[in-house]
């Protein structure tokens, strides 16, 4: 049965995480309605401290096995482990990741991989910015995107 808890980043959002004792399903800025609030499972309990102060330790590509990506295709998979070795504080265009994940020239499709990530800091979508360093878009909003990127250091946006 999935549950979820939340935890408060250092950027000042309440994430809600939605997890049952083997995987978790969703990393969100929005309640999951319907489901029954829970401490969050122990053996998740290091991605809650890494999103509490976004380490600036990169998240260890292993965590990307606790986490569902059932529903992702391929091609996303393969940008969203690209983009969970981009470190703290450093930023990509949406083309250098398409080239980070194998698909250069594919740099609409990375960003259309960013708006369907369900894992908000884990996989860092905040990271990824438009063509000539302009923010680009968000799902969870361009001012979340903005605070996400200053506690990384970022104030230029």
């Amino acid at each position: 049965m999935k549950h979820w808890d939340s935890v408060r980043c250092s950027a000042g959002y309440d994430l809600f995480i939605t997890f049952d004792n083997d995987r978790v399903y969703e990393v969100a800025s929005s309640r999951p309605e319907n489901l029954i609030q829970m401490p969050l499972a122990e053996r998740f309990a290091y991605m809650a401290e890494y999103l509490k102060d976004c380490s600036r330790q990169p998240m260890l590509i292993e965590a990307l096995d606790d986490l569902d990506f059932s529903w992702t295709t391929a091609f996303s998979m393969a940008v969203y482990r690209a983009l969970a070795l981009v470190p703290f504080g450093i930023t990509v265009t949406y083309g250098e990741l398409a080239v980070l994940s194998g698909h250069a020239g594919a740099s609409r499709a990375v960003g259309t991989a960013m708006s369907k990530n369900r894992f908000l800091i884990i996989v860092p979508c905040h990271r990824v910015l438009a063509a000539g360093g302009k923010i680009g878009g968000f799902s969870s909003g361009l001012g979340m995107k903005r605070a996400l990127l200053k506690a990384e250091g970022h104030n230029e946006f």
